[in-house]
Parts: C-alpha cells; structure tokens; sequence
C-alpha cells in the first residue's frame, strides 16, 4: 500500500497547488541552423546545458554562457545518416565531452568528441536498422556507457562499449523477444532493488488489438546482468498502440510511477505500490484518457513546487502536478522539445525546433545535482538521487534517453517550493556506492564526484529489534513482526551496496548469495534509517 502521506506532501513548503507555468520565446539568442534532432546537455564540460542539433551537413551547438547569451558554433561535417528520430549523449570513451549515438531510419552512427570537444568524427554502422528511440546506459554495468537503439521493423539493438568508445553489436548485451513495433526505451529501477531495468513502450504500426507484438514489455534486471520479461506480472503490459512511457516519482512516496501515451483504447497513468506492481489510475488523475495520438512524452518540476508536472504532445501540453495524484491541465505555445536549464536560473526551459523557451519562473527554490562518475561511468547514468527534508522525500535517476526522441540534460533538478533548507543529499551510484552530503545549499548547481562523500557505515539500532542467527549463513531473520516487504539494503564495511532487497513474509531476508564477511543491514523504521551489524559466514 501507499504511504499515507499524500495529504502532508500535497503542501510541501507551503507552494501553492496549482502554480502556473509562463515561458518566453527567446530564440532570437540562438543561432540560425536547420535541425533534426534536439539535444539539450552541456557539450563543453563547463556544467551548462548546450543546445545541440544535427544535420545532414554539420553539427550546429549553442554554447550556454552567462547573462542569458549563447556562443554558437556550427562544425561543418557530413552526416550520411542524420538522427530522423531520435538522438541521446553521454560520454562513451570516457574524455570529459559528450559523445551522441544518432537514430535513423537506415542506420545507427556515434558522433563522437574528440579530446577537447571541439571536433567529431563519425562512426556508422552498417547494420540496418529503422530507429526509433536511441539511449545510453551501462547495460552491464562494467564502468562505461553502453547503447540500446529501439527497431521498429525487427529485433532491437544492443551495443557494447569496451571501455575505449568502440561499439559492437552483441544480442547478448541484453536479450530482447525478436519483434518489431519498438518505439520507446527507458532504463529506470522500477523495483528498488538498485539496478537499472528497461521498459520497451511499443506501437506496432497495422497490428490489430490483442497482437503480441503490441505488448509493452519490461526487462527486469536480476542484479546480475540478466534480464527478464515480466510486465504482465507486474500490471504494465499495456497492449494499445503506445508511443512513449515517463517514469517519475509523481507523489513523492520513494518509487516510479509511469504515464504512457496511446494512440488507441485510452492514456494510461500507472501507480506503483511500492513494490513495483501497477495500477492504472488515470481516471482520478484530471488527464484525459481519451486525448489520444501523442508522440512526445516528457516530464520535469516545471514550477519548482516539489512536484514532477507532466509535459507531453496531447491537446494540452502541461499538466500540473497538484501533489494529490491529480494534474491541472495548462495550455503552452509548443508541445514537445528538449527539457533543461538554458539560462542556470534554477528553472527548466524548452528547446524545439530552433526555438529557446525560457521558463519565466517564480519565488520557489531548487537544487540541481551533477554527477561525475569514477568507478561508475562518467556521466553518472543510472544514478539515484534522493533528497530529504521537511516534505519528505524527492528522487530522482540520471538517464540518456526518455521520451520518445529528444535528448535531455543530464542534471538531476528538483525544485523545493518554499522550503529553504535540505537535510540530506543520497547519491545510489551504479557501482553500488552511496555518497551522502548532509545540508547542501539551495538554489545552487552542485558537482558530486563518486566517493567523495561516502556513506558512514555505523550501526544504529531501535528498540525490540534485533537480527539472529548472527553469525548467519543462508537467512537473516527479524525479531520485529510487521516488516514485510520493508526495503532494505545491504552494505559492506566500506559503505558500497552490496544488495538491495525486501523483508519476506517470512519476517526474515536470504543472505546465501554474500561472501562471508560483516555487513550492515539498512531499513527505514519510524522514519529513522537505522542499521545492524552481522557477520556472514
């Protein structure tokens, strides 16, 4: 069940529900370059999100400079296969510069940087492919960034990194069902275990209701690497001829809930239990089910209230998230673009089309969050990160690639309302390691480097709880009745997640997977995070 906290959250630091959004259409600050594809992340390694676009003849960047200014640069390079569809960043060679991997409708190509950015050579493969959604992640989670491009008329596919930005093709990167209609991947942890699954959102074009191959699928993750179809069993084999699914935290609870557009039968927003089954509530929601045909399906804080709003190609293109699970619908001058900070005021702006849509803002604070990876990739692709304070909880996942083709910053951006403090800071990276920066600033832009604040592994105890057998070799039992399915976490003595699980019905957690060695159990318990110290044998 839901935490009954809905009610409290709705009034995070006292910002009002239905704030409205404003944006100013400033596209006279960029410059005059066709377009095919709108990427929206710092290109230049100087923290500020760039506006990139692609062409059949060069590569045209907006560089973000301070006071609301722009250098634009246009680098002259034939592009064979512009991205017809979709594009996504990240730093594939592991250089410091973004790299991007270009859907098309006859091949996949990376444009990758050179060593300081101011250059691209392009690689094409010569597979064929009709791309639809293109995204980086670590698929295998050895460090580097892989790249899974969406098929629409055939099987998928994976491309692995060796670590030097080289991509191959391998099927066994990630095993996908051999079928066309793939229009939409997103990595997200839908289960909260700490690894990264993937749902495919899928719209096979002539397919007639009820065949397969219009069956959204997700791909759960074990924690090894191995990847498992089961969204029948989790409630989100959505069957309609869907375009695009956004995963966010929309109530604020500690788990992804999703909203998936459609072009027949009716939208569906899905609401996880906190175990990572769903339920489709979109009638409660004030989002019309009925208002079919969208592409584009994006979602950010665009008021800075606490609450992630919905922004998507549908007859009103903003929804306000009112922070009681439903949504005010606003009407906006575009409806569909890149999402991120253009001018580093602390609000999310637009980029479409060679437009530049500044979000006109309000009184409400933010913080923003830039991850450098060591361990993990550069980038920080795949990353949790949780905030805490007087509202409660927010989360956010650093991701390449969501929506249905345009490509948005790689910041991690919250806004607070009008609360002027944050307790605490979590970042879950892949690794498994845990920074943890307590009280950072507001209204800031901070740069976390992996390890640099690590967890504090100390036991912390409550009362009427304790942990046996301990020493324990197979199972680790709980002498407190009432935890089951309570998350918890499994740390060694240098504070790196070992495991992410849940209490079983059995009051007890199996152990029999770890190395012997002492570790420290964490769960949340009366609101208190509180950790216990065991030896596995």
């Amino acid at each position: 069940m839901k935490k009954n906290i809905l009610i409290l959250l709705a009034f995070i630091g006292s910002a009002s529900l239905m704030a409205q959004v404003t944006f100013t259409d400033r596209s006279d600050l960029l410059s005059n370059h066709p377009d095919n594809s709108e990427i929206g992340v710092d290109m230049n390694g100087d923290y500020l999100d760039d506006y990139t676009r692609v062409s059949e003849n060069g590569i045209s960047i907006d560089y973000q400079m301070a006071g609301e200014t722009f250098n634009s640069v246009w680098i002259p390079m034939t592009i064979d296969f512009k991205p017809d569809w979709s594009a996504a960043a990240g730093d594939l060679d592991g250089n410091g510069y973004n790299d991007l991997v270009l859907g098309n409708v006859q091949k996949v190509s990376f444009l990758m940087a050179n060593n300081d950015g101011t250059a691209y050579t392009l690689a094409i493969h010569p597979e064929y492919i009709f791309s639809q959604r293109s995204t980086m992640a670590d698929i295998d989670n050895d460090g580097d960034l892989d790249t899974f491009v969406c098929h629409d008329v055939a099987l998928s596919h994976p491309y692995r990194n060796d670590g030097s930005g080289n991509m191959t093709l391998d099927q066994t990167l990630i095993q996908t069902i051999s079928a066309p209609g793939n229009y939409a991947a997103i990595w997200v942890d839908y289960d909260n275990d700490g690894d990264q699954d993937m749902y495919l959102t899928k719209c096979r074009s002539g397919a007639p209701p009820g065949d397969p191959y219009r069956d959204n699928a997700m791909y759960t993750n074990d924690g090894t690497g191995v990847f498992t179809e089961n969204a029948l069993d989790i409630g989100m084999r959505d069957n309609s001829q869907s375009w695009a699914t956004v995963f966010e935290d929309f109530d604020n609870d500690g788990d992804f809930d999703a909203f998936i557009v459609n072009h027949d039968f009716k939208n569906k927003f899905m609401l996880n239990d906190g175990t990572g089954n769903y339920s489709d509530i979109i009638d409660s929601t004030n989002i019309d089910p009925n208002d079919l045909g969208a592409w584009e399906n994006q979602a950010g804080d665009f008021n800075n209230d606490g609450f992630v709003d919905i922004f998507s190609e549908l007859s009103k293109e903003l929804y306000i998230n009112n922070g009681d699970l439903t949504f005010t619908p606003q009407d906006l001058q575009f409806d569909e673009g890149a999402v991120g900070d253009f001018n580093n005021d602390g609000f999310l702006d637009v980029v479409n089309d060679g437009h530049l849509y500044l979000n006109d803002g309000n009184s409400n604070n933010y913080v923003k969050f830039i991850l450098e990876g060591t361990d993990s990739n550069l980038n920080g692709i795949g990353a949790r990160i949780e905030i805490m304070g007087s509202w409660g909880m927010q989360i956010r996942e650093v991701r390449s690639g969501q929506g249905f083709s345009h490509m948005n910053s790689l910041a991690a951006h919250f806004g607070i309302g009008t609360s002027s403090t944050i307790d605490q800071v979590i970042v879950r990276w892949p690794s498994g390691n845990v920074d943890v920066i307590d009280n950072p600033n507001i209204n800031e832009q901070h740069v976390i480097v992996e390890g640099s604040n690590p967890l504090a592994v100390t036991q912390f105890e409550i009362e009427g709880l304790r942990l046996f057998p301990n020493p324990a070799s197979d199972v680790l039992n709980f002498s407190l009745k009432g935890l089951e399915n309570k998350p918890v976490t499994i740390i060694d003595l240098n504070g790196k997640v070992i495991k992410n699980t849940s209490i079983s019905s059995e009051n007890d957690i199996n152990v029999s997977s770890l190395d012997s060695g002492v570790y420290f159990v964490q769960l949340e318990i009366e609101k208190q995070v509180v950790s216990y110290k065991f030896l596995k044998q």
